[in-house]
């Protein structure tokens, strides 16, 4: 998962919201939501020249992408507009915000409020996404954010193995350094990238 860090409210969305005053989600036309996605994508969840979904650290564009309220409209109406309440999410069925849909948790690790990194780790052989901490709180919320978002559905954990095993193989028996630049030259989930490049020294 990807850290986000919300920028103010743009202005194009405050005006409207103050001279239309809208009452529900449905207020929102197709050609505004579209105009705050982009914003939010170029603003808020591009690395580079790519942007991702927060939750699974896909890759994202404006047309395979659906606004994502963080803490669902349904369990909180008065935070369906709320700004800081939203992110762009891709649109697969099996995981992020298609699997979690109304589902809510006070344990839910919220990635405009807290670092996630701070919380996952990876197991590399599987392809897993795994709590950093063996126990306590932090390994609570660790896995229910999982459970919630079906962060280790097996086609992305897949997703994740092939991209560790390409990189295991392109760069097996070079030096450090130039492990790290093969690593860097991929694109693909920017947590797992720093991951790898922090634990160098497992890439055998």
């Amino acid at each position: 998962m990807l850290k986000i860090n919300k920028k103010e409210e743009p202005e194009f969305f405050s005006k409207f919201k103050k001279k239309e005053k809208p009452k529900n989600w449905g207020d929102f036309d197709f050609r505004l939501k579209n105009e705050l996605k982009e914003y939010m994508l170029e603003n808020e969840q591009k690395i580079g020249k790519e942007k991702y979904c927060p939750y699974c650290e896909l890759k994202i564009l404006l047309e395979n992408s659906q606004i994502e309220h963080l803490k669902p409209k349904d369990k909180f109406p008065e935070l369906f507009s709320n700004y800081e309440n939203f992110i762009v999410g891709c649109v697969d069925k099996k995981t992020c915000g298609q699997a979690k849909g109304n589902k809510w948790d006070r344990l839910f690790i919220n990635p405009v409020m807290e670092n996630p990194q701070e919380y996952f780790s990876y197991r590399l052989r599987t392809g897993e996404i795994i709590p950093k901490i063996d126990d306590g709180l932090e390994y609570k919320k660790a896995i229910k954010t999982i459970e919630i978002l079906n962060l280790n559905e097996r086609k992305l954990c897949d997703y994740r193995k092939v991209y560790i095993n390409q990189i295991i193989n392109i760069s097996k028996d070079l030096k450090e350094e130039e492990k790290i630049g093969i690593i860097k030259y991929f694109d693909e989930f920017p947590t797992l990238k720093e991951f790898l490049i922090e634990n160098i020294e497992i890439l055998k």
